[in-house]
């Protein structure tokens, strides 16, 4: 009785860090509040980015054959720190951001980056934090609670910045990249230290975390100013053909019609009291520093299948969560249709990613005796087969969509009976094989050629799409 109650003594001390800092960003949003849904799904998403992000640092680990972050020589600890956690989480974070929320219509203001990155952030330190201080204690928990939390949080204000920036910028991958590069610095810099594991190194962390913190405010208070401007500016322009009906927009009437797409950046409006025109692109940058950017509604770019391979191989396999959700995002977007790409992608992420987890922590606390021969088999299969089962859940839509275009059918049986038997073999690799990490590159490699298969067919489609469009104009 006394150790479940301490163990939600731990829960409560690691969640609680993580949700206080929630509320402050969430509530910081005074001009311009947020759906709740939205908030919620963003700090989901952040603690879903922690199981990617394990798997990514316990690959670094193995690939170069280190048992750890705590190194004996300082270069060990800084390419572990920068490249084996940093890099991985801050990616992470990054990618689910801009995958999953970045093109939602209700991140229209720049401010709103800093309440979505926020909540990424506090999301990631919540569920990193209840992996470390449920094992290991009150100690660790309240140390945390005064530095890896807030420095997640912190840095995923920071991260959003340069999303809110992005999007509304003609240049987005100037501020995306310069965010994703002062966040990995951050972090970097923070885990260097706490990896060096000196008697004196709570001192530099502390000052680490404090600059953080800065930094944070100091773009959180910027962009709550733009935002307040949009929301309570006076200034009233009119579209020439409402001149008679006298129907002004406000700025933030504009900035929502732009975010619907009632509005483009190159329409003309009319100032009050004036006879000049001005573009709402002129009048953008010049009223609030920022340029809105709108994306017209025509077919997405092809996507090389080179690059899907690429991809595919970088990421370890895990670029097939992201290509199936910007798929159904584009035909969702593209097609009017009624399906939720966040849905589709999550039953796949939490069926093919989170039952291994919970295997390790099941060998964990076995002492690391593995399971019978046989009962780790089935195991494989059964994890084969549930991928599998999803994969053609997920491609029948596609399927559908491309066959009432297309003459040659999507060989949707091929690609899913090729990625069952290419998992299986991955699952199935001896990890004591000689080149071990070559086998499992090549048969990653083979996967992302499947998928390119599929790619291949997508490419053709939006190919027609776009002749079509070009007919009609």
């Amino acid at each position: 009785m006394n150790g479940g109650i301490e163990t939600l003594k731990l829960i409560y001390l690691a969640v609680g860090p993580g949700i206080a800092l929630a509320a402050y960003i969430y509530y910081s949003a005074r001009w311009n509040p947020k759906p709740k849904k939205l908030v919620i799904k963003c700090f989901i998403w952040g603690a879903l980015a922690v199981f990617p992000t394990m798997y990514y640092e316990e690959t670094f680990v193995k690939i170069l054959g280190w048992e750890g972050s705590f190194n004996d020589t300082w270069w060990q600890t800084v390419i572990s720190a920068f490249f084996g956690v940093a890099l991985a989480e801050e990616a992470c974070k990054f990618f689910f951001l801009k995958e999953f929320i970045y093109e939602d219509p209700n991140f229209n203001d720049p401010f709103d980056g800093i309440v979505y990155g926020g909540m990424i952030g506090c999301g990631f330190a919540t569920m990193e934090n209840i992996m470390y201080v449920v094992p290991l204690g009150y100690e660790t928990g309240i140390l945390r609670m005064l530095t890896a939390v807030p420095a997640h949080a912190f840095d995923g204000i920071i991260l959003g910045y340069f999303m809110g920036k992005a999007k509304f910028s003609s240049t987005p991958w100037k501020h995306l990249t310069r965010g994703l590069v002062i966040v990995i610095i951050l972090h970097g810099t923070y885990d260097s230290v706490a990896f060096s594991n000196l008697s004196w190194s709570i001192y530099p962390l502390f000052g680490i975390v404090i600059f953080g913190i800065y930094l944070a405010l100091k773009v959180k208070r910027e962009l709550e100013k733009t935002s307040k401007r949009i929301e309570f500016s006076s200034g009233e322009y009119f579209l020439p053909e409402d001149l008679k009906k006298k129907e002004p927009l406000l700025l933030k009437d504009i900035r929502d019609k732009l975010s619907e797409g009632s509005l483009k950046l190159d329409d003309i409006l009319v100032p009050g009291k004036s006879d000049r025109r001005i573009s709402i692109r002129t009048l953008w940058g010049s009223q609030i520093g920022l340029e809105a950017r709108v994306r017209a509604k025509t077919p997405p770019r092809v996507l090389p299948v080179k690059r899907v391979v690429v991809f595919y191989g970088l990421t370890f396999g895990l670029y097939l969560y992201f290509w199936f959700h910007r798929n159904y995002r584009n035909f969702k977007d593209y097609k009017n249709l009624r399906l939720n790409p966040d849905l589709r992608t999550l039953g796949l992420f939490v069926f093919t990613i989170i039952p291994f987890f919970v295997y390790g922590a099941i060998l964990g606390e076995r002492e690391g005796h593995s399971f019978d021969p046989s009962i780790e088999i089935s195991f494989n299969v059964m994890m084969a087969g549930i991928e599998a089962a999803f994969l053609y859940f997920l491609f029948r839509m596609i399927r559908e969509i491309l066959n009432k275009e297309q003459k040659q059918s999507f060989p949707i049986l091929s690609i899913v009976l090729m990625f069952f038997v290419l998992s299986g073999m991955r699952k199935f690799l001896p990890s004591e094989l000689p080149y071990y990490w070559w086998f499992e590159f090549a048969l990653i490699l083979l996967q992302g050629g499947v998928l390119a298969v599929a790619q291949k067919h997508l490419n053709a489609y939006w190919a027609l799409e776009r002749e079509k469009l070009a007919e009609s104009t």
